[in-house]
């Protein structure tokens, strides 16, 4: 049976991207968090999942329904949407958790599938062996290889797999899986996990979701298994996590702990609660004298609320560029989460390549981590390319030409009094800037095409570099928010002619060119070739195959997701 799955990136921050993920016809905005419900347990009841919380998404764990007699009947005459009355996606899991604290489960791999595709599973999963932290390699090993005989037993399900990728904390055992899961299905779960992140292992869990995701296709949808509680969404989804789960709202209110986005808190030792969710504004500290089942309840609906608040939060951190910020900011609330932060430092290389060369947000220096940012790493990489007798020293860039000082993130960078030197007065000419940002851009040499008589035209607010023209021909503009050079036509062929083939070009297929001759935007699965230099936001050439000009546009994605992506846009065309 053919399963509809779609995927494309709508934004990009680090290695975040806000997608468009869409399953049978539903669709659903990522990163995005599935609560998981429990029939046997409904704490909160899945009317007010769909009416309070706006769930898009349900998992339920289809070995509990299996075990029950009663229930299994039920959910097989009604099917799970009818059961759940639930008109959303629904993931099921298969009883991996249950094999990982007690052992055993009572039932077969394929036992389990079959059933998931009876129900009516949306998304579903194959009986995949989760190994602990740290467990003896060859044990590791012996449940690996176990999954992925599952793996396969499930390539033809009726469903799409939520397939596990496991391998405990050896990343060479990670790699494999990733690469042998990634081969085969398009949603990969991340598990085993669960209990680093209770352990406050970020350092461990940033190896392992890097890991994964530096052997996975750009374009498969990653799920981070039982990641549910709301401090490490910002970690997990800078890394490019898409799906998280979340049992952890309930589970820990049973155990009437109060979950915030910095923590949790046992709700006995709070004399003020520190959130204005619905529930804490109605009820305040007076929640603690609420009845045992009703406290319960509600303590699990302002978990819920708080996870969805910080998901939404990390997004919106993503759409503005400022997930550094969010993380800094998050670090700090637990050595071992600081630990982690500092832990990226080791794939600073790789996150650069996924990261935009611009944002529309300011530079905010927040810490020494931000000495490692993608945007540094990028920054220092491209400021190789300008020669300038005048620089000014901007920690933690190093020595700037005065001549792009007015460039993202230059233009744009915040630190505190104390790491900021006074600005030596050079006096630069206009044109001089222009040439200055050219090479920065496009790369040494671009400045020859910038002559004595060109004309530049600043803006009358700002008094910033905005047109500058040969003539009256209008050569190029000049971005507001980053100031960055926009070619016009003239200088696209003099960049065009100036650097060989591939440099700062999207090459498409036969079939696009009379669309994009006719102004549309340039889709992922037309493009053939790409300059791997780039960066997501770069201006770039679009040549057809025999390196004509077609047009000049903004790449949207990086190199990497262009050649792993068959949807979306891949370049914006003007």
């Amino acid at each position: 049976m053919s399963v509809e799955f779609n995927f494309e990136i709508r934004d990009k921050d680090i290695g975040a991207r806000i997608g468009r993920l869409e399953i049978n016809r539903k669709r659903l905005e990522t990163p995005i968090l599935i609560p998981v419900y429990n029939p046997n347990k409904p704490l909160i009841p899945v009317k007010d999942l769909k009416r309070k919380f706006n769930a898009k998404i349900l998992m339920v764990n289809s070995y509990i329904i299996l075990r029950n007699e009663e229930l299994r009947k039920e959910v097989l005459d009604l099917g799970i949407h009818r059961y759940l009355d639930f008109k959303g996606l629904i993931a099921t899991d298969s009883g991996s958790y249950q094999l990982m604290n007690y052992g055993n489960v009572s039932t077969t791999n394929k036992e389990i599938i079959e059933f998931q595709e009876k129900i009516g599973s949306e998304v579903g999963a194959f009986l995949d062996i989760p190994s602990l932290p740290d467990v003896y390699k060859s044990r590791a090993i012996e449940q690996l290889e176990l999954t992925l005989k599952r793996s396969w037993e499930a390539r033809d399900a009726s469903f799409v797999v939520n397939a596990g990728i496991q391998g405990s904390t050896y990343l060479d055992l990670r790699k494999i899986a990733a690469k042998k899961i990634g081969k085969n299905f398009k949603l990969c779960a991340i598990g085993g996990i669960v209990r680093l992140m209770e352990e406050y292992r970020f350092s461990d869990l940033v190896d392992i979701i890097a890991t994964v995701k530096k052997n996975l296709p750009m374009n498969r949808v990653v799920h981070a298994f039982g990641l549910g509680h709301p401090i490490a969404f910002s970690l997990a989804a800078a890394l490019g996590c898409d799906l998280f789960d979340s049992a952890a709202y309930a589970l820990y209110a049973q155990d009437l702990r109060y979950m915030t986005e910095n923590g949790t808190k046992r709700l006995d030792n709070l004399e003020y609660l520190p959130c204005s969710c619905p529930i804490c504004s109605k009820y305040g500290i007076e929640l603690k004298e609420l009845p045992e089942k009703e406290k319960i309840r509600n303590l699990a609906m302002h978990n819920l609320y708080v996870t969805l608040e910080e998901l939404n939060r990390v997004k919106q951190a993503i759409k503005e560029g400022n997930l550094w910020e969010l993380l800094s900011i998050r670090a700090r609330s637990h050595p071992g989460l600081l630990s982690g932060l500092e832990r990226l430092k080791k794939y600073g290389r790789w996150l650069s390549e996924l990261d935009p060369i611009t944002k529309k947000s300011s530079f905010y220096y927040s810490g020494n981590e931000s000495r490692y940012r993608t945007e540094v790493i990028n920054a220092r990489k491209r400021l190789k390319r300008v020669s300038s007798m005048n620089r000014v020293e901007i920690p933690p860039f190093g020595k700037v030409p005065a001549e792009i000082l007015d460039v993202y993130p230059f233009g744009s960078f915040r630190a505190p009094e104390n790491l900021i030197k006074e600005e030596p007065c050079f006096s630069v000419r206009d044109i001089e800037r222009v040439k200055g940002i050219m090479e920065y851009q496009f790369g040494p040499g671009a400045s020859e095409f910038i002559e004595k008589n060109f004309r530049i035209k600043k803006s009358r607010r700002t008094r910033r570099i905005r047109w500058i023209y040969k003539g009256k021909e209008l050569i190029a503009s000049v971005r507001a928010s980053d100031h960055l050079i926009i070619p016009k036509r003239y200088l696209a062929d003099k960049l065009k002619k100036k650097f060989e083939y591939p440099r700062l070009r999207v090459v498409v297929d036969d079939d696009a060119v009379p669309f994009i001759s006719d102004g549309k935007s340039v889709f992922a699965k037309f493009v053939t070739d790409i300059d791997p230099e780039l960066r997501a936001n770069d201006e770039v050439l679009v040549v057809d195959k025999e390196d004509n000009l077609l047009t000049i546009g903004t790449l949207i994605l990086s190199p990497t997701e262009v050649k792993d992506f068959d949807r979306g846009v891949a370049v914006r065309v003007r």
